[in-house]
């Protein structure tokens, strides 16, 4: 008899690239069959100030607003054009951080006890680098098990 792991919390990283799309898509898929929490993030490039006085803190607290707005938008047409509309939203909690995406991907999967990370397999998205891709440092370095989840019609 095998032992079956519980996937209780789920973390999907999303760059908005075809990849990460689909891996939007497997990730609220099942979460809904398992009544999984999900874990929605989105993580921008760093801001950075030089002046790090009161006025740019507002500045800089008023980007990142921005940015929280904007991705909310973008998921709300995901939700719409991939027929996630059955999905319990009050268990999808959207995540935007400022950094690198693989340390604070990790950090974020620690910090919630996810059980599963979701991630886009392509290297041509936000998600991708010069010095291999984010995906690979995930695997390499997490906790729980990591799901790959190709683009459709990615290497066919």
């Amino acid at each position: 008899m095998h032992a079956q792991v519980p996937i209780k919390r789920i973390l999907v990283g999303i760059d908005f690239s075809d990849a990460a799309r689909q891996a939007f898509y497997a990730a609220i898929g099942l979460a809904s069959r398992v009544d999984a929490e999900t874990y929605v993030l989105h993580v921008a490039e760093p801001i950075r100030a030089f002046d790090f006085g009161k006025k740019r803190y507002v500045e800089t607290a008023e980007t990142i607003e921005r940015v929280e707005a904007g991705v909310k938008r973008r998921l709300d047409e995901l939700w719409k054009e991939g027929g996630a509309e059955a999905v319990d939203r009050r268990k999808v909690h959207v995540i935007v951080r400022g950094g690198k995406a693989a340390p604070e991907i990790l950090a974020t999967a620690k910090a919630k006890n996810v059980d599963l990370i979701v991630l886009g397999s392509s290297e041509h998205g936000g998600f991708g680098s010069a010095l291999g891709s984010v995906p690979d440092k995930v695997m390499h370095d997490a906790h729980c098990s990591v799901l790959c989840v190709r683009a459709r019609g990615e290497k066919e």
